[in-house]
């Protein structure tokens, strides 16, 4: 009898915690459920797209800006033909952004980079980007909801008022707020670009999977791109657009369905599908930092990606530290060279630049 009421019990037991545990998971399953449904909810809501149809937001012909550019004097002068116009793509509120870059890379660029945001929601944020953009006379404000979903607008408006402002310019260039510009080896790269058939240049992907999944922050849903892989494209951190280009891209943007992912759109979609252009690779473009790479490896590169301000700021200045000496040839590789020798134990530049 013993033995039977234990078995009992163990029986009882393994069917509760069953129970218990059925439970807890089809409970997860519900919130989980449900968290992607208003996640998605979210995605569709932010992105207040009441139509897929790029006209409908740039309107070519009218003026749609809140704050417009203004023309830079390399381009009322007709001195633009070798020059690159610099759009910064930037948040309203991202304040400390735009005044660490006028105070780093920007001194650096002719003409001046000009700042690209949409409307804020937030009074305050609109307010102080307003004031913002009459002390300084860089920024634009288009007349749209700025958020991350919304991105493929913004790169549209730069297009545009590019093309208001200085379209005769060699290249356009593309950049988030998060990345440290080299102008000079930007100008040294279209230097070497022959002068017919112009490539956009940038961080090249090839082969990508399209992100499914509703948290990430690329997350595309089947109904705005179904296809297994994304085409090629350049990656959105920054990009060079040849600006003979730019008005035959922008009308063909017309004919194609908006997408969430600014660079597959303009980069892959519209300019490597529909109109054949080269999208070059350039190892220049990091799009990420590591301390692996010493100062003298980022004076060479022309894209650094994902800083914060405050690291923007202390990567630059020790970057052009005028103490720092890099023209130095390390003596033993001097001495092996002269031999015939490869200096296989001295340390060769980590982002490997000579070669690009």
């Amino acid at each position: 009898m013993p033995s039977n009421k234990r078995a009992s019990a163990i029986v009882l037991f393994v069917c509760v915690s069953l129970f218990i545990y059925i439970y807890l998971f089809i409970t997860w399953q519900i919130q989980f459920l449900e968290s992607t449904r208003r996640k998605r909810d979210e995605f569709y809501s932010i992105m207040s797209w009441q139509s897929r149809n790029l006209t409908d937001f740039i309107q070519p012909g009218h003026s749609t800006c809140h704050v417009c550019p203004q023309i830079p004097q390399i381009c009322k002068d007709g001195q633009e033909g070798n020059s690159t116009i610099f759009f910064v793509t930037s948040a309203p509120q991202n304040q400390k952004n735009r005044a660490v870059i006028r105070s780093t890379w920007a001194l650096n660029a002719n003409p001046r980079p000009i700042f690209i945001t949409g409307i804020s929601t937030n009074p305050k944020n609109m307010n102080l980007l307003l004031e913002e953009a009459q002390i300084y006379k860089d920024i634009v404000i288009e007349d749209f909801v700025d958020t991350y979903k919304n991105l493929t607008l913004k790169t549209g408006f730069i297009l545009k008022n590019f093309l208001n402002i200085c379209p005769k310019a060699k290249y356009v260039m593309k950049c988030d707020d998060d990345v440290m510009i080299n102008p000079n080896i930007v100008y040294e790269l279209i230097a070497k670009v022959p002068d017919q058939n112009k490539p956009l240049i940038g961080k090249l992907y090839v082969g990508t999977e399209p992100f499914r999944t509703v948290d990430s922050k690329y997350y595309i849903p089947y109904w705005l791109y179904e296809l297994p892989l994304l085409p090629p494209y350049l990656s959105g951190t920054g990009y060079l657009i040849p600006g003979e280009r730019v008005e035959e891209i922008l009308e063909e943007s017309f004919h194609v369905p908006l997408i969430n992912l600014e660079d597959v759109y303009f980069t892959g979609m519209v300019s490597m599908e529909k109109l054949n252009m080269t999208l070059q690779n350039s190892k220049r473009f990091l799009s990420f930092y590591t301390q692996k790479a010493n100062k003298c490896d980022y004076r060479r590169m022309a894209l650094l990606h994902h800083l914060e301000p405050d690291e923007l700021d202390k990567i630059w200045r020790e970057t052009w530290n005028e103490n720092l000496n890099c023209n130095k040839t390390h003596i033993f590789r001097t001495i092996l060279s002269g031999i015939g020798m490869p200096p296989f134990f001295v340390r060769k530049n980590f982002l490997d630049l000579d070669l690009d």
